[in-house]
């Protein structure tokens, strides 16, 4: 089994992959940090390359690269964690990643909101705590 953690595209240290290191070292578990370029943001990488197409395999490159940043910037032990990137619609390829490693939980991102806010959680957050088939821990950011 692994523990999945999911971060975004911010390049700066995330508290999820310190959580997930956390699990992973709790249940002796393999940590592996997932980025997911949005399909939205892959076609405009798409058009706006004029010479050369951007592919997918582009894409997933960028998207590891990302995810190998934000573990870098996170942890000294950045070689005992993998890192895959993938492309698509975010959480159908968050919960497909969690399937294919049989992962025992999936760690993800949030912030915290104002008491209207409160009332929905981030449209990938909610969706992702809806429609996981496997423990979900979300991690809340102060509010900025």
């Amino acid at each position: 089994m692994t523990i999945v953690a999911a971060v975004d595209g911010d390049s700066k240290p995330d508290r999820v992959v310190t959580v997930g290191e956390d699990l992973a070292e709790a249940y002796d578990e393999d940590l592996l940090v997932v980025h997911v370029l949005p399909e939205e943001e892959f076609e405009k990488r798409n058009q706006s390359k004029r010479r050369e197409q951007y592919t997918i395999e582009d894409a997933q490159r960028d998207a590891r690269a990302t995810a190998k940043r934000v573990v870098e910037a996170t942890t000294d032990r950045a070689g005992r964690i993998e890192t895959h990137g993938l492309v698509g619609e975010v959480v159908t390829e968050l919960n497909n990643e969690v399937d294919r490693t049989d992962a025992r939980y999936l760690v993800i991102g949030g912030r915290k909101r104002t008491p209207v806010g409160k009332a929905l959680f981030g449209s990938v957050t909610q969706s992702v705590l809806l429609e996981a088939d496997v423990p979900v821990v979300a991690v809340m950011d102060e509010p900025e």
